[in-house]
């Protein structure tokens, strides 16, 4: 097995590169800083418990902004960045340089200033800290920046002395009576009782140095607390990769295991005491760090090869909430996984969501049997099924109540408040007809149908596992059943799969990605997914830069919208999985090269939550949506799973099978430190000048480990 480049104990490279937005993270508290390290606009501050802390942090020397040379993400709760104060800047030399280092702790920061004088005269620096804090509900800050009428910006609490080495910012009593205190390492220079800026005078000698730190956070307490250890980023696998797309694949894959890891939760934010082990998924930042069922579930098994932990943790924190009893106003029903789930805001906060836990998620519920099956099948160990055995059986019992007589999942809201459509295009527009009329429900959209025939597969073989042999035959016959209705009822003489069924029984007939996830999950009769294989890459949900949510053309089609045009990184990585599976590498490497090639667009190489659905020919680079969710589980957890397609990587129930296919771009691929039953496996793939492929396996894996050449006929399944 070969040994990957670079440093042989795995640390990640540091790289100097202009950043969009810095986010850093840790548990429930992250914070979002502009690329020179401060808080000036938008969604940017330090975040905790659903709260804006800190709405303003910006330093200035001698009256002016510092110019930045660099910023770098340490890791998920650190950031360095390197200024130079125009002031002490002459004929293109720095006399003066700032190092400004920023650690996130829970529910606080701190902001440690390291100057160096480079020249020969003592120096004296006047520096000013403008800080503020809103104490904004993250609804509050989100329908600001989306402009859709949020409540009036209050005026934000200034820092007020109180004494030599300590500020203090107070909240409203409808804001909790937040409180935020700001800690000097030495006193201010002129302690400014209305509430003004923060002025220090520092001493900086000829060739010397001076520190100035800064902590803020809630108060009160004695001193900030030390951070709970999260699962580290360096246990994930190590990759090494070549060709054009190669360096990219590295970094973005660096990126998203530090996201992942970023977006790990646990204690109350899951429903749990703070001592409890468990790590879950939060779904992003700065919107939803929050447990989404659907979000946490496509999550754990997107990057289920590379940090199992987070999605044990997940499915275990929605086994522990799963619905108990029936409640029209919130969707709960006995059973059902959750939507979201997060500490219930004030009055005085817009939402949606009529309470929480909130239920309104009709795919949830299956998909919680699909990750567990995988999770189980995966690590090749019974003791999770064994432990969530209670929750299965209840999850397929609300199923077998919510189905309808073709056995299909339907949804409409029940209370007056939630949302309208509950798959995972949920904005209001998201589900209608090829001329834009708003279809009426109850809906039955066609990815739910293929992720309840997928959910029933797998249930018959962890039912059987089990030994419940006549509950494992019932699910079987119920998926056949679905299968044949499916295909007779959802498709189009156009060519692809129905969005989804009216409230009447009508087809609605509009062109979307949605049409697509049923590749993956197997429901899709081998000549539909061949057609629809062949058909991807000419059709109008074809951009150049990935498919589209909805097609160039159709009613409502908008490339600047959340649900109709856009692309979404998460939705092309799991198409492009079922053309996988059901035998089409070439356009799925074609999904997986777009990809690539975005995460190169952009100077972080992370995968955004969405972009504009415009194609090559109306724009040369990858445009942004607005109100984009600058770090997302979905779109982290692309990247590993694209790794896993370019590998062709199944964990079946007897053996471990590869079946590698690489995108153009990249030349060789090494993994190692992949997580498959009880073991380590290590994996190189090489195209060579032939255009064949060469693949090598090594590590501790427990079961035999196969290598499969070529394609396989379209529509046989993956799955052992």
């Amino acid at each position: 097995m070969r040994r990957l480049a670079g440093d042989p104990e795995g640390t990640t490279p540091m790289e100097d590169r202009s950043l969009s937005a810095v986010v850093l993270s840790r548990g429930q508290t992250f914070m979002i800083l502009d690329p020179s390290g401060e808080i000036a606009t938008g969604e940017q501050g330090l975040y905790a418990g659903d709260r804006r802390l800190c709405s303003r942090y910006a330093w200035r020397i001698a009256g002016r902004r510092s110019l930045l040379l660099s910023g770098r993400v340490l890791g998920p709760a650190s950031a360095q960045f390197f200024l130079v104060p125009p002031a002490y800047a002459h004929d293109g030399r720095a006399e003066v340089v700032l190092e400004r280092r920023v650690d996130l702790m829970e529910a606080a920061f701190r902001d440690v200033l390291h100057l160096r004088n480079y020249g020969a005269r003592n120096r004296t620096l006047h520096l000013e800290l403008d800080f503020a804090c809103d104490f904004a509900h993250v609804f509050h800050v989100k329908r600001n920046a989306l402009g859709n009428g949020g409540a009036p910006a209050r005026e934000a609490a200034r820092p007020m002395p109180q004494g030599d080495l300590m500020y203090l910012c107070r909240g409203t009593p409808d804001q909790g009576g937040l409180a935020v205190g700001v800690t000097l390492s030495q006193p201010a220079d002129q302690p400014n009782g209305d509430g003004g800026a923060i002025a220090f005078r520092v001493a900086l000698p000829a060739y010397g140095e001076a520190e100035l730190a800064i902590t803020a956070g809630l108060t009160p307490r004695s001193a900030p607390p030390e951070p709970r250890p999260l699962p580290e980023a360096s246990a994930a696998p190590l990759l090494d990769a070549s060709g054009p797309l190669g360096p990219t694949l590295v970094q973005a894959f660096r990126r998203s295991m530090q996201d992942l890891e970023a977006l790990s939760i646990r204690g109350g934010a899951i429903g749990r005491a703070s001592s409890d082990p468990d790590v879950a998924y939060a779904a992003g930042i700065p919107w939803y760090i929050a447990l989404f069922g659907r979000d946490a579930l496509l999550t754990s098994r997107m990057s289920v090869f590379c940090l199992p932990r987070q999605g044990e943790g997940s499915l275990r924190a929605l086994a522990r909430l799963q619905g108990t009893r029936w409640d029209p106003e919130t969707d709960e029903a006995s059973g059902k996984i959750l939507h979201e789930y997060r500490p219930q805001p004030g009055p005085d906060v817009p939402t949606l969501i009529p309470r929480f836990p909130y239920y309104g998620s009709v795919d949830a519920t299956a998909l919680f049997i699909i990750a567990l099956e995988e999770q189980v099948r995966t690590a090749d160990s019974l003791d999770l099924l064994h432990e969530l055995r209670s929750n299965l059986l209840r999850a397929l019992e609300w199923v077998e109540a919510s189905v309808d007589r073709r056995g299909y999942l339907r949804y409409q809201r029940q209370g007056d408040d939630g949302l309208v459509n509950q798959g995972w295009k949920d904005s209001w527009d998201a589900v209608h007809f090829r001329d834009g009329r708003l279809a009426q429900g109850p809906i039955a959209l066609v990815e739910v149908q293929g992720y309840l025939y997928r959910a029933r597969v797998v249930a018959a073989r962890l039912l059987r596992a089990l030994g419940d042999e006549d509950a494992a035959t019932r699910q079987e016959g119920l998926a056949a059943a679905l299968r044949r209705n499916f295909d007779r009822d959802f498709w189009l003489d156009r060519g692809y799969y129905a969005l989804g069924l009216d409230g009447s029984g009508l087809p609605i007939d509009v062109l979307t990605s949605n049409s697509l996830h049923v590749l993956w999950t197997g429901i899709a009769q081998r000549g539909r997914a061949t057609r629809l294989a062949r058909d991807l890459l000419s059709s109008p949900l074809w951009s150049g830069r990935g498919v589209r949510t909805l097609a160039m053309g159709e009613g409502r089609y908008n490339p600047v919208s959340y649900h109709n045009g856009s692309i979404w990184p998460h939705d092309n990585v799991l198409i492009a999985e079922g053309l996988r599976r059901t035998g089409h590498p070439r356009q799925a490497m074609a999904i997986v090269e777009a990809m690539l090639r975005v995460a190169r667009s952009r100077s972080e190489r992370r995968l955004p939550e969405l972009f504009a659905g415009f194609g090559k020919d109306e724009s040369s680079e990858p445009v942004r949506y607005p109100s984009a969710c600058p770090v997302q589980a979905w779109a982290a957890a692309s990247v590993p799973h694209m790794v896993t397609l370019m590998l062709g990587l199944v964990a079946a129930a007897s053996e471990v099978r590869l079946r590698p296919s690489l995108p153009p771009g990249v030349d060789r691929i090494t993994v190692e430190g992949l997580r498959v039953a009880k073991g380590r496996l290590d994996v190189h793939v090489e195209r060579d000048r032939r255009q064949r492929i060469h693949c090598e396996v090594g590590g501790n894996v427990a079961l035999p480990v196969r290598v499969l050449r070529g394609v396989r006929p379209a529509g046989e399944g993956d799955e052992g």
